[in-house]
């Protein structure tokens, strides 16, 4: 094997292991809820949440309901179905990496 092969297979490990390390790290950062639509919405109603780290969510409550349903669209949003005794309320999403709550309250 050249020194350069030795080289290359050095930084290819060394590529792969700060992946691996990043996405650890993603996967327990803190999540935070930067918005929510639509700011008043009726009981049975869908409210997409934004934010960061809301990957691995395991919990959205409203108004300190569990929501009916949730789906974690990506990292920066979830789509969430209100229970049909929604309440108005702050937004919480649970993940590995914490809590996050919304600095507004949605409005039913």
């Amino acid at each position: 094997m050249t020194k350069q092969v030795k080289a290359g297979l050095g930084v290819l490990a060394l590529m792969a292991a700060l992946l691996v390390a990043s996405l650890a790290l993603a996967a327990t950062s803190k999540p935070a809820i930067t918005g929510f639509t639509p700011s008043t919405a009726k009981s049975g109603a869908t409210v997409t949440i934004t934010g960061k780290n809301l990957s691995g969510a395991t919990a959205v409550t409203i108004g300190g309901l569990k929501a009916s349903s949730f789906k974690v669209v990506s990292a920066t949003k979830i789509t969430v179905k209100l229970p049909s005794n929604a309440k108005a309320g702050k937004i919480v999403v649970k993940t590995k990496g914490g809590t996050a709550t919304s600095s507004s309250s949605l409005k039913i």
